[in-house]
């Protein structure tokens, strides 16, 4: 199975759907870009389980989709949901500047 979590912080995510099996078994890892290695819960992540970091992809934004799927700010969700990008990933505006994500 595959979880996308909605935050920067995954511990509490990753308690909920890793189950005591999964640890003991070696049956769970945990995958993330390399922009974000010193990231929030990484001691206990590894102590449980393998951390994988991989390469940023240039064309996708984290922000961007955490937006449009988890935002509690419907005008803000729907701006980024049909916003164009740059060659980046990062959303813009009529103008070409970059929206502002966090409400």
């Amino acid at each position: 199975q595959l979880f996308v979590i909605p935050s920067t912080d995954p511990l509490l995510y990753i308690k909920s759907m890793v189950s005591e099996y999964d640890i003991e078994t070696g049956a769970c890892c945990y995958a993330r870009g390399d922009d974000m290695l010193q990231f929030p819960g990484r001691e206990w992540v590894e102590s449980v389980m393998p951390v994988h970091f991989v390469p940023r992809t240039e064309g996708c934004s984290s922000t961007l989709i955490r937006t449009i799927y988890h935002s509690e700010n419907a005008e803000l969700r729907e701006k980024a949901a049909f916003a164009k990008t740059r060659y980046d990933g990062k959303p813009i505006d009529e103008n070409g500047s970059v929206l502002q994500l966090k409400a």
